[in-house]
């Protein structure tokens, strides 16, 4: 919270960067900022709205929004970190999200759930950085590499 300029902005956007959530849409970060626009509107000033809509958007594409003010810049990269640090956690604690990211997706054919795990996964490994902060990176990122490689090659095992 100390590294945070908005920490009420940033507690917005964890509350409601999931509020709709359905595994079968492509528009969950839009549906659920437009529900922060709503429920926050006449809460809070337009530019913190903004700063708040545009922090649940970027958990689409984990790509810090480009903000012109730096504490901005700085409050949605260490949100995005947040919302990844999942991927840098023990071993089985990474395992059990994995298990029940499946769960989530269970409407999924195995190979087509393996093949478009596997290309998420090579999207996040293939990054310079997983997370935007140093301070991030140093906690989670080689955990995170090792958990994802790990996922990668159970996903391209065959059956």
């Amino acid at each position: 919270r100390g590294l945070l300029g908005d920490p009420e902005a940033i507690e917005a956007a964890i509350w409601f960067h999931d509020a709709i959530y359905d595994s079968k849409a492509k528009d969950n970060e839009a549906q659920s900022a437009a529900l922060a626009e709503k429920k926050l509107a006449g809460r809070a000033n337009p530019s913190r709205l903004n700063r708040i809509s545009a922090m649940i958007v970027a958990t689409a594409t984990h790509q810090v929004p480009p903000f012109e003010d730096a504490a901005a810049t700085r409050d949605a990269s260490l949100f995005l970190d947040m919302d990844l640090s999942i991927l840098g956690a023990a071993p089985d604690a990474f395992d059990a999200y994995e298990r029940a990211v499946r769960r989530e997706y269970h409407w999924v054919e195995e190979p087509m759930w393996r093949a478009g795990r596997s290309a998420v996964l090579k999207t996040f490994l293939a990054r310079p950085h997983i997370f935007h902060t140093e301070e991030f990176r140093q906690r989670f990122e080689p955990q995170a590499r090792e958990n994802m490689t790990r996922s990668l090659q159970a996903l391209q095992t065959s059956l």
